[in-house]
């Protein structure tokens, strides 16, 4: 049967019934409202079928129909049928049980639907995360990396007014002297430092041995922060050049981080005369 036949059907048989209902003498409104009832249950049966898939809510919501329909037929014989009375009351509870139980099956189920799919959104947001991070930090002493750096140049530049460049003396002569894992000691100390120094989102390694950091300290406090970051590391020989450029508007990052960077090589130079015996 079509749709559109079922709900004629339905139409057709509520129209018969009032009808039926209207030639008794009196009017009886329990008997209308259960027939309103019948007539909406009717057509929400015919509009679940084409978008409910579940068909145990259908059948429920049928058995609670025709329990209507025994109730009205039941006001129109006027008469008290034991097996129509059991039919109809028998019917509509069980109509009315199966629904909530179909319902508190379907809503369950959605439920747990709902939750895997929280539980997917979390693990890729997650999962996103991680890459992000990765992509934007130095694996080993997780300061941001090169392309970091430059990504957020602008923004930085705008709160710091200097760009220092750091570059560690006789780093390779201590990492193949003691091993690489006290090179990534060595690097991971220096890091520790640096963010201590200017903060986690304000430094950044470049690669190697080379670490820039947006700073406000001011030129006559470079030695001070070369003997904090040299503090736990000159036991293995290495010291710290620093760069500084002072940033300004007219030039590019590029062209920034090249002054600090031969203010680097140029501070480097001194190196001989700084450079502290290791105890």
């Amino acid at each position: 049967m079509k749709i559109k036949h079922f709900y004629a059907f339905i139409i057709i048989t509520t129209l018969c019934l009032a009808f039926l209902l209207l030639k008794r003498p009196g009017i009886d409104i329990d008997a209308f409202e259960e027939l309103f009832w019948f007539s909406c249950t009717g057509l929400l049966i015919g509009y679940g079928a084409q978008y409910v898939s579940n068909r145990f809510l259908i059948v429920a919501w049928g058995m609670y129909c025709v329990g209507l329909f025994l109730d009205v037929l039941d006001d129109i014989l006027s008469k008290d049928t034991l097996p129509l009375l059991v039919a109809d009351t028998s019917l509509k509870k069980i109509g009315l049980i199966l629904t909530c139980v179909v319902l508190y099956n379907v809503i369950h189920h959605e439920r747990k639907i709902i939750n895997k799919l929280n539980n997917e959104i979390t693990r890729r947001k997650k999962l996103e995360e991680k890459l992000s991070f990765e992509a934007n930090h130095d694996h080993l002493t997780q300061l941001g990396n090169r392309k970091s750096c430059f990504e957020n140049f602008t923004a930085l530049s705008n709160k710091y007014p200097y760009l220092l460049y750091f570059d560690l003396d006789n780093f390779k002569s201590a990492n193949d002297t003691y091993g690489h894992q006290t090179g990534d000691k060595i690097l991971i100390l220096i890091s520790n430092t640096l963010q201590s120094e200017f903060g986690n989102d304000n430094c950044f390694r470049l690669g190697g041995d080379e670490f820039v950091a947006f700073s406000k300290i001011p030129p006559e406090n470079l030695e001070m922060l070369r003997e904090k970051l040299i503090e736990h590391i000159f036991e293995f020989g290495v010291g710290v050049s620093i760069g500084m450029a002072q940033i300004t508007s007219k030039e590019s990052p590029d062209e920034i981080m090249h002054r600090a960077d031969s203010a680097m090589y140029s501070d480097k130079s001194h190196k001989i005369i700084r450079q502290r015996p290791r105890t």
